[in-house]
């Protein structure tokens, strides 16, 4: 005759299997948190929490790229401004050279010397201009251009009325009729977040448009000298322009780190596991887990026994 076993002996036995089941399962739970260092590691452990963690880490990922592009935006425009401060040490010299042969002291010789020396010093700055970044010419045109709001004759300027003037900054303007001819620096998440930088043409074409190389007399060497500060202007304009730009990288990065940060900690409070606390319900969890094996095999113990009396008292 079989022998069932009904009753609370019977379903002590599975309560105490459940018990157990759920500590080992809590004990999992503590131990994946404490290996990934994750509090939420699937949806499931906390669904509004998850949905809000991943916004985060996107947008902590966006962030980070807004500044990588930051600082590469930063570097291109370092290499463009290395190349016009060479521009502007070569003019000021081709200046310096023109002053020297605006001085009777010098001999017809000395001043085919100079008027060599100084086309040799107009190549250098054509040829600084050939900068490139990842391939790229920088400084030929292609990212800007400008208007400036003077005329010229035989190196001379002449503002609106026809006065001899002298090209400032003022006398200078971007012109920004054609979007294409811009560089676009993608520093933030949003579609908005864009500096943009012109870089005008710096080479012979646009930089010496006035400038004529004559010091074969001494006024002709003092109008060149004249001209070439309407070059030096330009090129000042430029490296002025790129330094404005650098110094807005600088705080854009700035803030894009601190954004990072601040909002990483936010993430970290939600995603992150408290390890003492996982470790301690871990602890807490295998110690009950045996109690309830220990009391298992207790009940098994107890329940044989039951059962040897019941068949002796049978035969």
């Amino acid at each position: 005759m079989a022998l069932t076993i009904h009753g609370p002996m019977a379903r002590g036995a599975e309560g105490l299997t459940t018990i157990m089941n759920s500590h080992q399962t809590e004990m999992g739970k503590s131990l994946e948190r404490v290996s990934t260092g994750l509090k939420i590691n699937h949806a499931g452990d906390d669904s509004a929490g998850n949905a809000i963690s991943e916004k985060m880490l996107t947008q902590i990922r966006a962030l980070d790229q807004g500044e990588e592009n930051a600082q590469n935006a930063n570097s291109l425009l370092k290499i463009a401004d290395a190349a016009i401060s060479t521009m502007v040490d070569v003019i000021r010299a081709m200046r310096t050279k023109a002053l020297e042969a605006a001085n009777d002291s010098l001999s017809q010789d000395d001043r085919v010397a100079l008027t060599n020396e100084i086309n040799q010093l107009r190549d250098q700055v054509t040829a600084s201009a050939l900068v490139t970044h990842n391939g790229r010419y920088l400084l030929t045109g292609d990212y800007g251009a400008i208007e400036e709001a003077v005329t010229y004759e035989n190196g001379v300027a002449y503002d609106s009325d026809g006065e001899k003037t002298k090209l400032s900054f003022n006398d200078i303007s971007w012109k920004n009729d054609d979007d294409d001819r811009h560089l676009y620096f993608q520093v933030g998440e949003h579609k908005g977040d864009v500096i943009t930088a012109n870089l005008m043409n710096m080479t012979e074409e646009y930089i010496f448009s006035d400038v004529k190389i004559n010091v074969s007399t001494s006024d002709d060497a003092a109008d060149t000298a004249r001209s070439l500060d309407n070059a030096l202007t330009r090129a000042l304009y430029q490296q002025a322009e790129i330094g404005t730009i650098q110094e807005r990288l600088e705080y854009t990065t700035s803030n894009l780190q601190m954004v990072s940060n601040e909002t990483t900690e936010s993430l970290s409070t939600i995603r992150d596991a408290d390890m003492a606390k996982e470790m301690t319900n871990y602890v807490k969890n295998n110690v009950l887990m045996q109690a309830t094996q220990s009391m298992m095999a207790q009940a098994n113990t107890s329940l044989a026994t039951f059962i040897d009396l019941i068949r002796d008292s049978l035969t």
